[in-house]
């Protein structure tokens, strides 16, 4: 289906998802990184975009779920997943983080009020084995201090572990690693050298996993990878130096350690498009504005920071704007612009297809001044399926008392 037959059926604003493009770019990410170390597992950010259409794709595919709180641990249970196949992260776990740990699934602690929380788990339940996995905080060069995980060689990390080793049904099995804003390659070399480093002082023995959470670049459009100032790296790149590194360090060991990756916006951006139509063109003291029926929360994190790859409808009425003109959204917030200096003329009931915006998107859309947009996916087939029902007033207030 077009654009145009697409908002005509559905209406705008309006999220369109595509199957067999994103099947496609997720199975190109686990080849290029299983063609360097095989025992390579992706785990889907559910914080990203935890449509459950979406993360019920990845299930098929073999991937992993990674949540950051109770809500997505829920979502994973809900579609099916096992405990062991879902990896609970995040600075502030809920309360179904011990009942995950109990069912064997995947826990990196954050900060040692998650140690102490876990140990006490394991003395109340003296007759089951239990694991745990520590989310480490390592200068890569990122030119920031992150917030999250315990620092390596530090005292705090020096009481975690010894916290962990002195309970003996606890085992310490893996190490986690994330720092957002790091995409290029020298950075992922100095995570992977750094967290195998520290499984190789704190870990008895060989790890049962190495996960280095995510931030690789995705596979993007020209229009959007032109506007990057360093060379954004293939899949195959990063692969090279992160599963290459991982192959030579295990090259000897029979049981080779997981290794996992946490992709969300690398998988998901591209295959999410906002159809959105043109509702006022104006002019203001020499500066040209359009006004659209979505928000810059609707389009998400990427269209906050660049600009976003599109396609323009010229199929509206009256007279058409000078340029360039910003595109700007339907909330009273001054910085709600979606696209600024777009070079194109607008007129009122043009149709905009924005891509790339499947990151950090619905997710982010608060219940301000408007509900959430509907969300439908093309299927491989060609068809089209509803998988998220426009949101209603009833949605946003049901849970306030009148």
């Amino acid at each position: 289906m077009d654009v145009l037959s697409i908002s005509k059926e559905y209406g705008s604003p309006l999220y369109v998802f595509h199957d067999k493009e994103f099947k496609d770019n997720f199975l190109h990410l686990c080849s290029a990184f299983k063609k360097e170390y095989n025992n390579y597992i992706p785990g889907y950010s559910y914080k990203t975009n935890y449509t459950p259409h979406i993360c019920k794709l990845v299930k098929s595919l073999g991937g992993y779920a990674e949540v950051v709180s109770d809500m997505e641990l829920y979502v994973a249970q809900k579609i099916g997943y096992e405990s062991s196949k879902i990896i609970y992260n995040g600075p502030c776990k809920g309360v179904m983080m011990e009942e995950h740990i109990l069912n064997g699934g995947i826990s990196n602690i954050d900060n040692e009020a998650e140690a102490i929380r876990v140990v006490k788990l394991a003395r109340q339940n003296p007759n089951k084995n239990l694991k745990i996995g520590i989310r480490i905080n390592s200068d890569i060069g990122a030119g920031f201090v992150s917030r999250f995980g315990i620092e390596t060689g530090s005292e705090a990390m020096k009481r975690v572990v010894e916290m962990i080793k002195s309970q003996s049904n606890l085992k310490l099995v893996g190490l986690h690693m994330h720092v957002s804003r790091a995409r290029y390659i020298e950075a992922w070399q100095k995570r992977i050298d750094n967290i195998l480093e520290a499984a190789d002082k704190i870990i008895d023995g060989v790890p049962e996993y190495i996960d280095l959470g995510s931030g690789m670049f995705a596979d993007m459009e020209d229009f959007l990878k032109d506007q990057f100032t360093i060379k954004v790296p293939t899949f195959e790149e990063y692969a090279r130096v992160v599963a290459g590194t991982m192959a030579k360090h295990y090259a000897n060991v029979e049981n080779k350690p997981i290794l996992m990756s946490e992709p969300g916006t690398t998988v998901v951006s591209r295959y999410l498009s906002l159809i959105t139509t043109v509702k006022a063109v104006k002019e203001v003291r020499g500066r040209h504005i359009a006004v659209v029926d979505c928000d810059i929360h609707n389009a998400g994190e990427t269209c906050q920071m660049m600009k976003v790859p599109y396609t323009h409808f010229a199929c509206g009425d009256g007279e058409k704007s000078k340029t360039p003109i910003d595109i700007t959204g339907f909330t009273c917030l001054e910085q709600d612009t979606l696209f600024k200096d777009f070079p194109e003329s607008m007129k009122v009931g043009d149709i905009l297809e924005l891509r790339n915006v499947g990151g950090y998107s619905v997710v982010y859309k608060p219940p301000f001044i408007q509900p959430c947009c509907a969300m439908i996916a093309i299927n491989e087939d060609g068809s089209a399926e509803i998988i998220k029902r426009k949101e209603t007033f009833e949605d946003i207030f049901q849970t306030y008392k009148f």
